[in-house]
């Protein structure tokens, strides 16, 4: 590094990168790949007032190996990811891409109107959007004689 560099800090960037590629190189499930059952896809989760949106990575995933089970109170999202072969390999230089049975299952803080729930998949990405359910927060309760 350049001692006079005007800003020496400018490559805590790259040195963050290569940090949490080295922490992902030393996670358990690489290092005992037979002590992993699955692995779960980075996702995010959004909350709206009228329902929640799950957003997951599943690059390479062919949609037609999801399977997403959703229930009043949790959303299961499983799948798998199959690698390539390549019959001429001779030797293998870099392996990083993960492939096998994956799983993820989220726990909402609010019932959710399972059946109205819907996804689609583009891109690599899968989103799902369920709506929550309606609960009626006052009712009439009739007096009996």
């Amino acid at each position: 590094m350049d001692r006079f560099k005007k800003f020496p800090f400018s490559n805590l960037n790259n040195i963050e990168k290569e940090f949490g590629r080295i922490v992902r190189d030393l996670s358990s499930h690489r290092m005992f790949p037979f002590q992993a059952d699955s692995q779960a896809p980075a996702t995010d989760i959004y909350e709206t007032i009228d329902e929640f949106i799950v957003y997951m990575e599943v690059p390479g995933v062919d949609p037609n190996e999801i399977s997403i089970m959703a229930t009043p109170a949790s959303l299961t999202i499983t799948g798998a990811r199959s690698k390539p072969s390549f019959t001429d390999t001779t030797c293998i230089h870099q392996l990083e891409i993960e492939d096998g049975q994956f799983e993820r299952m989220i726990h909402l803080s609010e019932a959710i109107d399972a059946d109205a729930t819907s996804s689609t998949c583009r891109n690599g990405c899968l989103l799902i959007r369920m709506p929550k359910k309606k609960v009626q927060t006052q009712i009439k309760v009739n007096i009996e004689e």
